[in-house]
This record gives C-alpha cells, structure tokens and sequence, in this order.
C-alpha cells in the first residue's frame, strides 16, 4: 500500500490505519489516527472497523500512538 493508492482512492484511511496496527507500525497509526481525529471522524466506526478486520483493541492502540508520541520528542 502507497500513498499514491491512497490519493488516488484506491484504498481508505480505515485500512491504511489498519495497515499500520498489523504490522505495528507506530508512526502511520499514529499520523493515521490524528488524521481521522481533525477530520471529525466518527472515532466508534474507526474502532468497529478496526476490531472486526484487525482484532483491534484500544489498549493496544494507546501502546502504539503512546511509544509513537515518545518517539517524536
């Protein structure tokens, strides 16, 4: 997945975020879920998408956007 395919609406934010939660990758969840947040997205459907496609749970997401927050200082 590339950010052209994401531009050029191949692929939703849902699933680059969720993306980003299967491989663990702490910096595009955490850009990804800022996005979703100042965009005033509906952050229940982004949890019910992300559970039901990749087991999501919010404690772990809080793991990754907190060691992503550490990263940045």
């Amino acid at each position: 997945m590339n950010m052209m395919s994401l531009i050029n609406g191949h692929t939703t934010i849902f699933q680059c975020i969720g993306d980003a939660y299967r491989k663990k990758d702490e910096q595009r969840f955490y850009y990804g879920y800022q996005l979703c947040i100042r965009a005033k997205t509906n952050m229940k459907h982004l949890h019910k998408y992300l559970d039901n496609r990749y087991d999501f749970t919010r404690k772990e997401g809080a793991n990754l956007i907190r060691s992503a927050r550490r990263n940045l200082i």
